[in-house]
């Protein structure tokens, strides 16, 4: 196979955006990875990225980086590799050299979590240039001591929507980063992520717990449980299609919501191994949260047809709340009972 020629820029100092920059440095691909000046002394620093992966420890020196000035000329491909609530200071940034970024081929790949940060991009650079792209392997970097660190885990890949004349190309260049890639519609992709997303991910943030201890306190996961099984109403009264990622088997997943007990999806249903993202976002002291495009979403949506989704409100308002210190994350912190009095009231038991 005839290795993709593009003209890349990645935005974002973020696990993902490193990875890509790593990746495209094996590949000899022409690209320029715009990060923080922290991320890149890091970098310097220690001589390139340690990426540990599929074909185990492998260095990428000689790293393209920027710091500034990433929009002075016209790229093929446009990766957005920052997290959902930094796309808006990002567009701000963007919207300022739009002309020379947009072009007729140009393609902006949406790589953010839940539903939002894909729409705001199209917003700006319209459906025909915008991509959407759901990740369903976990990149991270381990510790805050080694920044230029970074590992992913084996399973999962990416989902990659069809119809930009670049798709077929952009996603042959993911698949020789060693991304499994899977081709589909835009919508479907978008809400089976979401539903995927959602699992064992703010439950663990509130309570500070792992999702194994979620899943064995019944009444945690019989608020998990509920969560999903409202996350999936919303998702079937919008008439979306639910498909089957890279790594991630949504479809049995939905099955298994509508078919087991709290207690026996809890043992016996299919689990996504990614670390909770939430969580993360709380343990590094950050102060704004994806929660809003994950639970939010279902939220925001329920309301436009004139449905209820009180525990996704209710999740996605309290983690935004405590990210943003108008909570306190301590009064949830291994607390159920706190989390069921707020539930209890959303949903007038």
């Amino acid at each position: 196979m005839r290795e993709p020629s593009l003209k890349i820029l990645i935005i974002g100092a973020t696990p993902l955006g490193a990875y890509l920059a790593a990746h495209f440095t094996f590949l000899q691909q022409d690209y320029v990875w715009y990060t923080s000046p922290q991320i890149a002394a890091s970098v310097l620093d220690a001589g390139g990225i340690l990426a540990l992966g599929a074909r185990g420890r492998r260095w990428a020196r000689g790293v393209r980086m920027v710091t500034s000035e990433a929009y002075h000329e016209a790229y093929d491909v446009v990766f957005m590799a920052m997290q959902g609530y930094a796309v808006a200071d990002a567009l701000y940034e963007m919207m300022q050299h739009a002309p020379t970024l947009r072009g007729s081929a140009t393609a902006f790949v949406a790589m953010q979590r839940g539903i939002g940060p894909y729409e705001r991009i199209a917003s700006v650079f319209g459906e025909k240039h915008t991509i959407r792209a759901a990740l369903t392997t976990w990149i991270e970097h381990p510790t805050s001591a080694a920044p230029h660190i970074f590992v992913r885990m084996p399973s999962g890949g990416v989902a990659l929507a069809e119809g930009h004349p670049l798709s077929a190309e952009i996603a042959a260049l993911l698949y020789a980063a060693y991304l499994p890639v899977l081709l589909g519609e835009s919508r479907e992709i978008g809400w089976s992520a979401l539903l995927w997303q959602l699992q064992a991910n703010t439950m663990p943030a509130l309570m500070d717990l792992d999702a194994d201890d979620v899943y064995r306190s019944p009444s945690l996961a019989t608020i998990e449980h509920a969560m999903l099984l409202e996350a999936l109403g919303i998702i079937q009264a919008l008439g979306v299609r639910l498909i089957d990622l890279p790594g991630a088997p949504v479809r049995r997943l939905a099955t298994q919501l509508q078919l087991y007990p709290p207690v026996l999806f809890a043992e016996r249903g299919v689990r996504n191994p990614a670390p909770p993202s939430l969580r993360v976002e709380l343990e590094q002291g950050i102060d704004r949260s994806e929660a809003a495009y994950l639970n939010g979403a279902i939220a925001v949506n329920a309301r436009d047809l004139e449905l209820n989704a009180p525990i996704n409100y209710v999740l996605a308002l309290t983690l935004d709340d405590i990210a943003n210190g108008r909570a306190l994350w301590t009064q949830f912190r291994g607390n159920p009972r706190m989390l069921e009095a707020i539930i209890n009231v959303a949903t007038d038991r």
